[in-house]
């Protein structure tokens, strides 16, 4: 049996994930701020196993007792593979360096980099008592690579948790039963993080005219495809630990 620990399924790629691994008979755990009703009538009418906890991830403290009741859920007898998709990031405060308050700054890489480090810890922590396959999907951007004004909050911690991907498969290639950890930069979703980034002051973010003609255009990758495109990518047995993939690449 196959376990999904999914953040972020709220909605956009998230919650399309969570969907695909629920109509293929995964068992699904759910992180996000608020719960989607969505998800939970789609598990009842399926008759999977599914959990979801409502989780401010800015409350980084929180995060380890979470994922050890995470896993409390997990059937040792029957578990194939477990695989954590660290999702969940946001894109605000938007604007060139010296606009921003503490606050902000906080929480923007407490989301989008110490989330995913504290849960990918836990996860390494916990899975390690369980011998089966185990993943790390890390959801990048193009932006880990690509400097944007306006977006050095994003394009940092997007960067930072590809170097989290690298540096930690070096780390688990030296164990007898790693944890496969990958980075994916899906493409440009049409999310509601792509909508934000449409109303956003030209002014604070110059390159927004692109994404305005991306969307007109019609050649944004709907959170369906990129949940295919990733799933797809652990199925297929050619991943390497430490991998940094963009799925319009493949």
């Amino acid at each position: 049996m196959r376990y999904f620990i999914i953040t972020g399924t709220s909605s956009g790629l998230g919650e399309a994930m969570a969907e695909l691994a629920m109509k293929s008979h995964y068992k699904v755990f759910c992180i996000s701020r608020k719960i989607n009703l969505k998800l939970k009538d789609i598990a009842t009418e399926m008759k999977t196993g599914f959990w979801y906890f409502e989780q401010d991830l800015t409350e980084t403290a929180k995060i380890p007792s979470l994922i050890n009741q995470v896993f409390s859920f997990i059937d040792p007898s029957v578990v194939t593979e477990i695989t954590l998709i660290n999702n969940a990031g946001v894109v605000e405060p938007v604007g060139p360096l010296g606009t921003f308050n503490e606050e902000e700054i906080v929480n923007h890489v407490n989301i989008n980099l110490t989330a995913p480090l504290v849960l990918s810890n836990q996860f390494v922590l916990e899975s390690g008592k369980f011998n089966c396959k185990k993943n790390i999907v890390n959801i990048s951007s193009g932006a880990a690579s690509n400097p944007y004004y306006g977006w050095s909050l994003y394009c940092s911690t997007k960067a930072g948790l590809d170097m989290v991907t690298r540096s930690v498969g070096i780390e688990q290639s030296e164990i007898n039963s790693p944890v496969n950890i990958i980075s994916v930069a899906p493409g440009v979703v049409d999310t509601g993080m792509q909508e934000k980034i449409r109303n956003i002051d030209p002014a604070l973010f110059p390159m927004k005219d692109k994404f305005v003609k991306l969307h007109e255009e019609q050649r944004l990758v709907s959170p369906e495809d990129a949940a295919k495109g990733i799933f797809q990518l652990l199925e297929s047995g050619n991943i390497i630990n430490g991998q940094i993939t963009d799925l319009r690449k493949i």
